[in-house]
C-alpha cells in the first residue's frame, strides 16, 4: 500500500519530483521488534545431530507429566530419537570407516595376484539401541520427530525453559539485518511494462522506496508497508525503452532509517 504526497495518478502523465509522502495515521507508533530472532533448533551439521535426538530422547520422559503428553506419544518420540541418534551417529560413522575397506577388496578382486581364495570383507554393524516396549520406528521417522515438537509447543505446560533443555528452541541471533531485500520483475502494464517490486521489511514497519531514471535524481516513490510495490511510470520518452534503478531503506517512526540497499537496475521498454 503505497502513500503519495499529493494525490498524483500515474496515469496524469505528469513526472514525479523528490517531495515528501504523506505518512502513515500512525507514522509515529514505535513498532516494537525482536531484534533478538532465533535460529532454526534443529543442527545444520550432521556431525550434531546424533547428540540433538539422545538428549531428545533421554529427556522427553520427564516432561510428559507437565506438558502433558500420553505414554505412547513419549515412547514413540524416544524410539523415534533413538534410532536416528544410532542412524546418523554410530551406524553411519561405521560404514563410512567401511568404505575404504570394500574399495580395497573390489580392487583386488578386480587387479589382486594371489592363490587364496578371496572373501568379500564383513561390515558388522554397531549394537542398535533398545527400543522402548512395542514400539517400532517406520520410515518417516525425522518428520515424525518434528511433528511431535510442534505438538509440544501447543501444550499448556510447555515453556521456553522445556524447549531450551530439550533442544527444540535455537539459539538467539543477535545478527541485525540493517538494509531491506527487494527483487525486481518486470510486467506488462498499459501502454509499457511496470517494475513489480517484491521486498523484506525484517520487522520494520515500512520501506522508502526510491528510484533514478537516466542522468536524473534520486527519486522517493512511496512508502510502503506491504510488498509489493508495483511502479507504474509511463516511460520518460514514449516507446523508447529506459534504465530504471532502484535502492530502499527502512522507514518507522516518520523517518528513513538504517542503511542504503544496493542499487539495482532493470530496463523497462513499451
Amino acid at each position: 500500500m503505497a502513500l503519495w504526497s499529493n494525490g498524483t495518478l500515474w496515469t496524469s502523465g505528469a513526472l514525479w519530483g523528490p517531495v515528501t509522502p504523506t505518512s502513515p495515521s500512525n507514522q509515529n507508533r514505535k513498532r516494537k521488534r525482536n531484534t533478538m530472532k532465533r535460529q532454526r533448533y534443529y543442527p545444520r551439521v550432521l556431525a550434531q545431530r546424533p547428540e540433538w535426538h539422545l538428549n531428545f530422547a533421554n529427556k522427553l520422559p520427564s516432561y510428559a507429566a507437565a506438558l502433558p503428553l500420553d505414554t505412547d506419544e513419549v515412547n514413540q518420540g524416544v524410539g523415534d530419537n533413538l534410532q536416528l541418534s544410532y542412524g546418523l551417529g554410530s551406524w553411519l560413522t561405521n560404514v563410512r570407516d567401511f568404505a575404504p575397506a570394500a574399495t580395497a577388496a573390489l580392487k583386488e578382486l578386480t587387479d589382486g595376484v594371489g592363490s587364496s581364495a578371496f572373501v568379500f570383507p564383513v561390515c558388522t554393524a554397531p549394537t542398535p539401541p533398545t527400543l522402548p516396549v512395542g514400539i517400532t520406528v517406520k520410515p518417516g521417522a525425522l518428520q515424525n520427530v518434528f511433528r511431535l515438537v510442534k505438538d509440544i509447543k501447543t501444550k499448556p505446560g510447555y515453556t521456553e525453559a522445556i524447549g531450551i533443555d530439550l533442544g527444540i528452541v535455537g539459539e538467539e541471533d543477535t545478527v541485525e539485518i540493517t538494509v531491506p531485500e527487494f527483487s525486481m520483475k518486470l510486467e506488462q502494464g498499459t501502454g509499457c511494462q511496470c517494475v513489480r517490486l517484491s521486498f523484506k521489511k525484517h520487522g520494520w514497519y515500512a520501506v522508502a522506496i526510491y528510484s533514478r531514471r537516466g542522468d536524473g535524481d534520486w527519486v522517493l516513490l512511496g512508502i510502503d508497508s506491504e510488498s509489493p510495490y508495483l511502479d507504474e511510470r509511463p516511460l520518460l520518452v514514449p516507446s523508447q525503452p529506459e534504465v530504471r534503478e532502484y535502492r530502499m531503506r527502512y522507514w518507522e517512526g516518520g523517518t528513513e532509517q538504517g542503511d542504503w540497499t544496493a542499487v539495482q537496475s532493470i530496463t523497462v521498454g513499451v
